[in-house]
């Protein structure tokens, strides 16, 4: 009995612990479509640590199901084999493993495997993807660019509305535009599809993002060279009316004549008006703030004053000083916004006396406060007429005022009468005024003003200082035919037509490309990127799908054994978690499989293979698609997340910085070393060869801008080690020609360990009499020969040397008119993130090397 409980504890616990492995499989399955359907800027930027993480969590869960399932396989008498335990009677041997074999050498061995499957995943994948054809790496970049448009929303597919119509769906948008780029590698006729609407989404698409460019950062630019024009013109207008009526008045008597009458006639109007305002305020100073003589405060301080002022204490001495304390508080007395109360008060004329109420008592003081208060104020004694007052020097200081507001000087001691010295100061204010007035409006012009005095508005806008001003604000979008008036609508339609609407994209995805995603091209990262954006995600679920399979059976054989009750638990189990997902995804009205089938009917007609993939692929997609939309949303899913998610590292201005690995052994160390040492199986194995990028990639570009060649450069030692040249004439007859074996490079040694390791090999004596033993190429013999002569050039040598410090891999070097010499350009290196980049700003950033001394 207890034996037989101690079975069941077991096999609910196996049951549990595969429970848990599924859940973890489809979480990082889940999680790898999430971030696969995220935009290249997201994968490669923010979620860059994210997507790294996850891949390699991947591969270790992946390949511990693979490793156990594997290993749970194999026969048990090889591990005794291991163990050495030959002899063991069947009593001591379950199921033809010993116990020796069973608890030591077959988790042993399951552990070594575990751990080469995780290097070996990703070296697999390498080898295939460098050993991919340079027109599927095309057919991958595609794919790329067009996922990029159907996330912007700004394209769909002619002629294939069904796969519009899903991913117009938001529920199943991400898993499809995740596998678009393998839906593209895989399938012709979906990679035929998208290259004949490539042409048209590139235009559409790059339209749309100069449009929304030039609205973001053109047209600010714009209107602030308006704004600048605009105050340029209004100032020179002024400056020029200014300046012809200064040398209009120069020495002519007449004008000046005029002025005097002018000036003279402000000052009388000044005159007068000051003496009207102060006879009017005096009119009304009877009634002067009377409203005031009740308020409280001024009744208590004057109550309080005078009942000190009447003590019988207060003598002479105290009560003139009362009087002046009551004087000095009215004559302060201000209201909150400043504005003073308005009176003046001698301490005599202060009245602290009880005959009258108080408030007859402060009317009146009001009353002679504010005739003393005019008075002072206006410069108007109270015995003064008007007659004496137009001879006084209040009035005289009046117009004296006046005319030093238009700039001319008089003495204080100028008289009225005296209009000599007025006539000299008007003549004094007009000598060399005309050309002060136009130096001081080239003072204040921001790009110093014009010499020319006669210009109308047209003539200003073509100044070549206005223009110089346009080009500084408009930067890049500025364009020969632009002008200050012009309107911004139609500006915006000239630099749009002006632009390149394809020029990034139609560089990587033009069939003359295919070269440059050779080993030594300039694309050969980009190209590897793509397929391995391709390549990753249907390898990842294949995978998991496979460990799991394989330990399901496992499991099941486990169960058939032992209890039958429990495996057809576990079957029903496996039904309802993905059976019936899965099969309401495949019966759906809209499913993929019955996308896929009207897809290949129409596209993918000729080739039989290419048909049944495409079915064949809706149907994964289906699959895929049941348990994404079943499983999306658990708890597992997000607490997976939590545990890979990691931020981008930022510096304190918020820009991301280079992720510094730690020196202590991690996951992420050993599956760098294993990767390093294990690099050279896929080619052992004749699945592919990895290929270490290059030191330096060199494009040669001919004065037509055509491609003169692309070369891959290795250094070791400070000196070029190695060559590689794709053949850029490929698909030509020079190009064949280049491929074949003509000259004759005999290496003895390497040829007489051939000729022992294939003497047994037919096909070695095919080659042998077709004479392409012991021969070259004309693209090996330029590679061989372009490495000496690079090594022999110290310029070039130096340069490619300082750039490989400098961690620039790309060097541009574009031929000069009938010269040796070049213009040299360096750019990052062009990898899928790129494209991400230049799709938004459609250009490329690089940088040109002063001074250039390359030579080829």
């Amino acid at each position: 009995m207890l034996a037989k409980g101690a079975g069941q504890v077991k096999i609910l616990v196996l049951l549990g612990l595969f429970v848990v492995y599924v859940c973890l499989e489809l979480s990082l399955n889940l999680l790898l479509i999430d971030m696969y359907a995220k935009p290249l800027e997201a994968v490669f930027g923010e979620y860059q640590l994210t997507a790294e993480r996850l891949e390699l969590f991947g591969r270790t869960l992946s390949g511990f199901g693979l490793a156990l399932g594997i290993i749970s396989f194999m026969p048990g008498h090889l591990f005794n084999v291991l163990g050495g335990a030959k002899d063991t009677t069947d009593a001591q041997v379950e199921q033809g493993i010993n116990k020796l074999g069973k608890w030591v050498f077959r988790p042993i061995a399951f552990v070594l495997l575990w751990a080469l499957i995780i290097p070996s995943l990703r070296i697999v994948i390498d080898g295939v993807v460098d050993s991919t054809s340079n027109e599927k790496k095309l057919s991958a970049v595609r794919a790329i660019v067009y996922k990029e448009a159907y996330l912007a929303e700004s394209v769909t597919i002619e002629g294939f509305p069904e796969f519009d119509e899903i991913v117009s769906d938001p529920q199943r948008k991400d898993l499809v535009v995740a596998l678009i780029p393998s839906l593209a590698y895989f399938s012709g006729g979906f990679n035929h599809l998208i290259e004949s609407n490539l042409q048209n989404m590139a235009d559409v698409f790059l339209q749309n993002r100069q449009e929304e460019t030039f609205s973001k950062e053109a047209l600010p630019r714009i209107r602030k060279f308006d704004g600048i024009y605009k105050a340029e013109w209004a100032s020179y207008k002024k400056a020029r009316q200014d300046y012809t009526e200064a040398s209009r008045r120069e020495n002519n008597f007449a004008l000046l004549e005029q002025e005097r009458t002018e000036l003279l006639n402000k000052a009388n109007e000044r005159i007068n008006q000051h003496w009207q305002v102060y006879s009017n305020e005096l009119l009304k100073a009877e009634d002067f703030r009377k409203d005031y003589a009740e308020n409280e405060n001024i009744v208590k301080v004057y109550r309080d004053i005078r009942n000190k002022y009447q003590s019988s204490k207060c003598d002479r001495e105290c009560r003139d000083f009362y009087r002046a304390e009551f004087a000095k508080y009215l004559n302060n007395l201000t209201f909150k916004d400043g504005e003073r109360f308005g009176v003046y008060l001698q301490a005599d004329e202060v009245n602290l006396t009880k005959i009258l109420k108080s408030k007859y008592q402060l009317m009146g003081m009001f009353t002679r406060g504010r005739r003393a208060y005019l008075h002072r104020a206006y410069g108007i004694s109270e015995e003064m007429e008007y007659e004496q007052y137009n001879q006084s020097p209040v009035a005289t200081n009046l117009a004296i005022a006046v005319f030093k507001e238009n700039a001319v000087h008089v003495a204080k001691e100028w008289t009225m009468n005296d209009m000599r010295p007025l006539r000299q100061a008007i003549t004094n204010k007009y000598q060399g005024r005309a050309q002060a007035l136009w130096v001081k409006y080239q003072n204040g012009s921001s790009f110093g003003g014009v010499p020319e005095k006669n210009l109308d508005r047209v003539d200003f806008a073509r100044l070549y200082e206005i223009k110089v001003l346009a080009k500084i604000a408009l930067g890049p979008y500025y364009m020969e035919s632009f002008t200050p008036s012009i309107a911004e609508s139609r500006y915006k339609k000239m630099w749009l037509a002006s632009q390149d609407n394809i020029s990034f994209i139609q560089m990587v995805t033009s069939t003359a490309a295919t070269a440059a995603f050779s080993p030594g091209g300039s694309m050969f990262q980009l190209g590897k990127d793509a397929v391995k954006l391709a390549v990753i995600p249907p390898v990842s679920i294949a995978a998991s799908l496979l460990a799991i399979f394989l330990l399901f059976i496992k499991l099941g054989m486990y169960l058939w054994a032992r209890s039958k009750v429990y495996l057809v638990v576990a079957m029903g189990l496996g039904v309802f978690a993905f059976g019936i997902p899965v099969g309401k995804s495949v019966m759906g009205e809209n499913s993929y499989h019955g996308m896929m089938v009207a897809f290949a009917e129409e596209f993918s007609d000729v080739d039989t293979f290419d048909k049944t993939f495409t079915v064949g692929f809706g149907y994964v997609l289906d699959l895929e698609n049941g348990i994404f939309k079943t499983y999306r949303d658990l708890a597992v899913v997000d607490a997976v997340a939590s545990v890979v998610h990691k931020k981008l590292p930022r510096d304190e201005n918020g820009l991301p910085v280079a992720h510094i690995e730690t020196t202590s052994f991690s996951l992420r160390s050993y599956d760098d070393l294993a990767y390093s040492v294990l690099d050279f199986t896929p080619e052992m194995l004749g699945i592919g060869e990895v290929t270490a990028p290059f030191n330096t990639n060199i494009t040669l570009l001919k004065q037509d801008m055509n491609v003169g060649a692309y070369l891959g450069i290795r250094l070791a030692d400070k000196k070029v080690a190695e060559v590689s040249m794709p053949n850029f004439m490929q698909g030509t007859d020079i190009g064949l020609i280049a491929e074949q074996r003509l000259f004759y490079q005999p290496d003895w040694q390497s040829l007489a360990l051939e000729y022992v390791s294939n003497v047994d090999d037919p096909s070695y004596w095919l080659q042998l009499a077709q004479g392409d033993i012991a021969k070259e190429t004309l693209m090996q013999r330029l590679e061989r020969n372009m490495a000496s002569y690079l090594n022999d050039t110290p310029a070039t040598l130096a340069l490619l040397n300082n750039l490989n410090e400098k961690g620039q891999s790309n060097l541009i070097l574009l031929e000069l008119e009938r010269s040796k010499k070049y213009r040299c350009f360096v750019l990052g290196t062009v990898t899928a993130q790129m494209i991400s980049e230049s799709i938004e700003s459609n250009t490329i950033a690089y940088e040109e090397l002063p001074d250039c001394k390359a030579r080829l």
